[in-house]
């Protein structure tokens, strides 16, 4: 058994017996049976009263080195070992329902419901998140690109590679929809090298970068001439005006110092 699932029991038995927790649940490895000894422990609790003490309750119910809140307002615990459990703590149940999917069986996720809203609310929700269609995901990829490549160009290296960041998954969710492998499509850098073939991922690690001018106008490169032809690829007719405009702006990130030229990229 994982220390995952382990700290999943543990909370389960701890929520149990706190009057005070209306309902819990978790989510991510553990209910989706996919735990291993690098997973995380991930958890909402609703408890009755919105005023509880948050922090005093993790820290009560795990031996955590140390406690953070996340940018999402969860509550992160650090347990020994790099293990880490995270809370979500709200008093409204109601906010289940606005998540696009609940990724697992509700069997799995619920452990604890003491009026049945909470169950009723999960099954309400599609199992797996809508898959997005290629057209809104190319468009994405391409304004993450243009973005990327206005500031390199401006000189904003370590704003240059988070947008690459950005590139890169939209790129993941274009390989994905390749290869119809849409079960983790929130998420399209998890076990992908377990979904995608490897010739994809060999052609995807030729768009990462450090944050060096050169190596990121390769990255750049790379990502564009990768994902246009995956874009023609998805898309029946894709704007070739627009491809157009991006050829002359690949030639223009490539004219830079530092890249050596590349041919324009065929176009049709």
């Amino acid at each position: 058994m994982s220390r995952a699932r382990e700290i999943v029991a543990e909370v389960r038995q701890r929520c149990a017996a706190d009057p005070r927790i209306r309902a819990a649940l978790t989510y991510g490895s553990v209910a989706q049976d996919l735990d291993d000894a690098y997973s995380d422990a991930e958890f909402w609790l609703f408890p009755y009263d919105p005023a509880l003490d948050r922090k005093l309750w993790v820290t009560q119910a795990i031996a955590a080195l140390m406690v953070v809140e996340n940018e999402f307002g969860a509550l992160v615990g650090f347990l020994g070992g790099g293990m880490r459990v995270e809370f979500h703590l709200t008093a409204d149940i109601g906010e289940v329902a606005r998540w696009p999917s609940r990724g697992a069986a509700v069997d799995r996720m619920v452990l604890l419901d003491r009026d049945g809203l909470l169950t009723a609310t999960l099954q309400k929700l599609p199992p797996r998140a809508p898959i997005e269609s290629a057209e809104l995901v190319c468009g994405r990829f391409a304004n993450w690109w243009t973005l990327a490549v206005n500031v390199i160009r401006r000189g904003e290296l370590e704003r240059c590679h988070d947008a690459l960041g950005h590139v890169r998954r939209e790129l993941l969710w274009m390989a994905r929809l390749r290869h119809d492998a849409t079960d983790r499509w929130l998420t399209p850098s998890r076990l992908a090298e377990r979904d995608l073939p490897a010739a994809d991922l060999a052609e995807l690690a030729g768009t990462s970068s450090t944050v060096d001018k050169v190596k990121l106008q390769a990255a750049l490169d790379a990502a564009w001439r990768l994902g246009e032809r995956w874009w023609r690829e998805l898309v029946p007719n894709p704007p070739e005006d627009f491809l157009t405009q991006q050829a002359t702006l690949l030639a223009a990130l490539s004219a830079e110092p530092g890249l050596p030229a590349h041919p324009e990229p065929r176009s049709g």
